[in-house]
């Protein structure tokens, strides 16, 4: 039989960011903290770079009152070390507590724990190395899945620990001495050196990628919305928003003495700079006022806030939903005197209905369970999400409390 070769092309488009783009998405992404610290590494290095706060057009020129005084006001966020402490306080498990409250205090701002357990035993000489262990271990039990870990196999580890299967064992195994080959995309050679079918390889390797590396990211930093972004106020019933700053004072100097190529260079990464704060100022206003228009019942009548997502509010502003996500990171702005997270007007929440209906599913769930093996919140969770309701194992458990059903542990029958 003979075999025909077909050498027809196939065109696919892609989209392939330009540096500039890359370097606009990088400057969106970042606080108005980070960003002044940019500017100022930009100027201390760029002999093209000038900056006069007088030409400063945005808001906080035309401002008189106090920002001192805003400070007070801050609707914070909850921190990593808060949400622990949470946790801590209502552990079932045996725990040195003051130990437990240092350690949360000690991760960084991934939430993975830097020190090592002779390091941490300076400050606690009461205890021994077996102490330190089993406290950080009961710290990798809490929420989010992944904290106080070590390393980055470490936390994905911890993450796969409260799932199981054969795929699971695999990602383990996987993430455990062939983490390389994973980010090599070496999907044959680990199918061979773990003797297992290419599929289950890919399976394995896609539940991985789904793991959080990063679990204590999502936290907040307070200190990064101490410089809002935009000033939000209401005149004759319609929303109005004004940046902060706009042109950060920034502009081109005059023709410095040096060879014409060195400032060809300069003179670009200048421009580069001031043109990806004009795009940043124009998104963060386009988003704001997107923001605002959904919520504006809050801002106008002072009602509460609509669960809201982020495609919600790219689709008003007819921007991607990565853009928005970029945009809001560390934003935050001024209204009725409070310095307000932009993350603050993305609540989310499910209607009484839902929730009830929700509940409904955990009781068939349960009921349906094996005596012998019963669901952990985990699995409910997991099911759930099949069934197409995204809600997380913490939220499972407080359901499930809220309806007097006993843990899998208290349930399971011997």
């Amino acid at each position: 039989m003979k075999h025909k070769i077909d050498s027809r092309q196939i065109l696919k488009q892609r989209q392939n960011l330009s540096y500039h783009q890359r370097y606009e998405l990088d400057i969106l992404e970042i606080s108005n903290m980070e960003l002044q610290e940019a500017i100022q590494n930009e100027l201390e290095s760029n002999p093209c770079l000038e900056q006069d706060m007088s030409y400063e057009t945005g808001h906080i020129q035309k401002e008189e009152t106090n920002f001192e005084l805003l400070l007070n006001y801050v609707v914070k966020e909850k921190t990593l070390s808060e949400e622990l402490y949470d946790q801590i306080r209502w552990c079932n498990y045996s725990i040195h507590t003051d130990l437990a409250y240092f350690i949360a205090d000690m991760l960084d701002s991934n939430g993975y724990l830097t020190y090592k357990n002779e390091e941490l035993l300076k400050y606690f000489p009461q205890y021994d190395e077996s102490d330190v262990e089993e406290t950080i271990k009961v710290l990798q039990m809490m929420e989010p899945r992944g904290i106080a870990a070590r390393s980055l196999s470490e936390c994905l580890l911890i993450q796969l620990s409260s799932k199981e299967g054969y795929v699971v064992d695999i990602a383990r195994h996987i993430v455990r001495d062939h983490l390389e080959e994973v980010a090599s995309n070496h999907v044959s050679f680990l199918a061979k050196q773990m003797k297992t079918s290419l599929t289950t390889i890919q399976d394995a390797i896609n539940l991985i990628k789904n793991l959080d590396p990063k679990p204590g990211a999502r936290f907040s930093n307070t200190a990064s919305y101490l410089k809002p972004d935009l000033y939000c106020y209401i005149e004759n019933g319609e929303i109005h928003l004004e940046l902060m700053n706009e042109t950060y004072g920034l502009y081109l100097s005059d023709f410095p003495k040096m060879d014409r190529k060195e400032y060809r260079i300069w003179n670009r990464n200048a421009l580069n700079l001031i043109s990806a704060i004009k795009k940043r100022n124009q998104t963060l206003l386009k988003v704001g006022y997107a923001v605002c228009r959904f919520q504006q019942n809050y801002f106008i009548h002072s009602t509460g806030l609509k669960p809201c997502t982020m495609k919600q509010i790219a689709d008003i502003s007819k921007i991607h939903e990565s853009t928005v996500s970029r945009c809001i990171a560390g934003k935050s702005l001024i209204f009725n005197d409070q310095v307000i997270p932009l993350k603050y007007f993305f609540p989310k929440g499910l209607a009484l209905d839902s929730v009830l209906e929700i509940q409904d599913v955990i009781r068939t769930l349960i009921k349906q369970e094996d005596p012998c093996h019963p669901l952990s919140d985990e699995s409910i969770s997991v099911k759930l999400g099949e069934l197409d309701y995204q809600v997380s194992r913490r939220t499972v458990a407080k359901y499930r409390e809220n309806m007097k059903i006993a843990s899998s542990a208290r349930r399971k029958k011997k």
